[in-house]
Order: structure tokens, then C-alpha cells, then sequence
């Protein structure tokens, strides 16, 4: 039984993925893949990527079972921000994860003579990004940093979250508000440091930084604040305002004063990338931080005023 699922679910992921987009393919996707997987089909998957690259995937997750049967992930977001991406620089990856930024971000900067660095401190996801930066060849311009980054140094517990408590052998990771997650969500221990005191000033510019650590960018912008004023690169940033509601904090008016001057806001949509007057105009997902000086560089109107 275990045997023919699998081949249902690799015969269905390759027919999903041929077709085109539309209402409801994330709905049935997440619906087939879990009666495969509940049926014994195995839910480690490799597929090829719309992008070209590919990538090692656990179905029981569900953002990785709707990867796998589009093929695509983040697609328009990881484009804009790899476009900010210069000949020489860094993309730094904050929250790495499983490398859905890593490796279409490490693609571009090895056409770039550039580099990336990525952060992820869970062990388990961390061994699954060096695999998929092995799957596609291109080892060679990523630095892997174990830690985790914050506004202090020192060991913390990570709490493995909900993709880990519906079976995942990866997933999410939270530190943020530890206290919102009871016992049955097992905890780690992980070390943190600040970007500011490891990233020397002669060393190479950071471009472009994706940001995504389940409402503790806060805390990472206050430990890089330096590293950032004089690199001024531009942030793909998660807005979970949820995850700061529990901390007692307003997202909204916390994120403006931890950035340094004339930083613009964006939105990155399939239809490309739009101003915004102020962060609260974002809805939760993601949002591009600009410099001003950096505007030229895409195709940006001013939506909303």
C-alpha cells in the first residue's frame, strides 16, 4: 500500500505541477496530499522548482506539500529581492529554514560572483538546507551559520512549532513569545548572537537581507542597527503582527524606529511592487523595506497616501 501511495503522490505531484494556476489548486493540493501521506505514501519528496532549481520536501508540512505540487514558492518576492542583489555583495538570509531563499538566492549570487549567508539555528532544518544547497550545486557561495541572531549573546530555548506538531521531520521555529505555546511543543536549546559584534566593517556589503523569524526581527534589528545604517540593504521582512500582540507589542510603531532614516515600504505583489505611506498599510505576509536612495532600482509606485 505504502509503495503505490508513493507513486501516486510523485505521479500527482508532476501532474499539479504541469498545470496552470488556478482557484482552489493550494486547497486541493494540501487535500491530496494528506490522504497520500495518511495512507503511507513516504512524504519525502525532491521536485523541481518553476524557478529551476530543486528541493528536498516533507509533505506532512503544509507549506512544503504546496510547494511541491506548484512548484513554486514565493516566487515574485524572491525575485524583486534578489534583484537588489550587486556583483561582489551579501544576501543574508535570516531564518533560513529549509533554503526556499537560500538557493534561488545562492543561483543569482554565484552569477554575481556574490555570496549568501544563511541563519538557521534548529539543527534538523539546518541539516536539510546544506542537502538542498548540495541537490543543487551551489555549496560553494553559502556560509551556514548555526546561531541565531538577536539584540543580545547567549544560549535560549526555541520552541519547535506547529509544522513540527503536525509531524514535520522540519518546520518553524519560535522564540519569541515561548510562554503562548504549551507542553506538547517540544523546545531546544540554540545560541544567539548580534550581527553587529561578528560582522566586521571591512567586511563585504550586505545587499539585501530576507528576514523571517516568527516576530523576532524586532530584536534582530536592534542587535545589527549598526550593520545596517552603514550597509543600508534592503529588507524582505515577515509582518506576523500576531506574534507581537502576544510579546505586549505594536508592530506597526515598534519595526519605523528600528530602521534607520529614509527607509521606504513596499508591497511585493505578483503584479510587481508598490509603495506604501506607512507599515500599518501592509497586511500580514511580507514587506520590502527601501532605502530611498535604492527606489530607482525597481519599478515602484506609490499606491496608497
Amino acid at each position: 500500500m505504502g509503495l503505490w501511495m508513493t507513486r501516486g503522490l510523485t505521479l500527482s505531484g508532476h501532474i499539479f505541477r504541469s498545470l496552470p494556476q488556478f482557484r482552489g489548486k493550494g486547497r486541493a493540493a494540501l487535500r491530496i496530499g494528506s490522504l497520500l501521506t495518511t495512507r503511507g505514501a513516504d512524504p519525502i519528496v525532491s521536485c523541481k522548482m518553476t524557478a529551476g532549481h530543486r528541493l528536498r520536501l516533507d509533505c506532512r508540512v503544509q507549506s512544503h506539500c504546496r510547494t511541491y505540487f506548484t512548484g513554486e514558492y514565493d516566487e515574485a518576492k524572491v525575485s524583486t529581492l534578489s534583484s537588489f542583489l550587486r556583483r561582489n555583495g551579501v544576501a543574508l538570509d535570516v531564518g533560513a529554514n529549509i533554503g526556499f531563499y537560500t538557493v534561488p538566492l545562492a543561483r543569482v549570487a554565484r552569477d554575481l560572483q556574490a555570496k549568501v549567508v544563511a541563519v538557521e539555528p534548529v539543527a534538523i532544518n539546518c541539516e536539510w538546507l546544506i542537502a538542498n544547497l548540495a541537490l543543487n550545486q551551489c555549496k560553494e557561495v553559502v556560509e551556514v551559520w548555526t546561531h541565531g541572531l538577536s539584540d543580545v549573546e547567549g544560549d535560549t530555548q526555541i520552541v519547535l512549532a506547529e509544522d513540527f506538531l503536525a509531524g514535520g521531520s522540519v518546520g518553524n521555529a519560535v522564540i519569541s513569545d515561548l510562554a503562548s505555546y504549551g507542553p506538547e511543543f517540544r523546545r531546544t536549546t540554540i545560541h544567539l548572537k548580534k550581527l553587529d559584534d561578528i560582522w566586521p566593517k571591512n567586511a563585504s556589503r550586505i545587499d539585501i537581507i530576507k528576514l523571517d523569524i516568527e516576530g523576532h526581527e524586532g530584536k534582530f534589528l536592534i542587535g545589527s542597527r549598526d550593520t545596517i545604517s552603514l550597509y543600508r540593504p534592503v529588507i524582505l521582512m515577515e509582518v506576523n503582527r500576531l506574534h507581537y500582540r502576544k510579546q505586549g507589542l505594536d508592530f506597526d510603531s515598534l519595526i519605523p524606529k528600528l530602521l534607520p532614516k529614509e527607509y521606504e515600504f513596499a508591497e511585493v505583489t505578483n503584479r510587481g511592487v508598490n509603495r506604501i505611506t506607512k507599515l500599518a498599510d501592509c497586511p500580514d505576509g511580507d514587506v520590502l523595506l527601501i532605502p530611498a536612495e535604492r527606489l530607482a532600482e525597481t519599478n515602484c509606485a506609490r499606491t496608497r497616501d
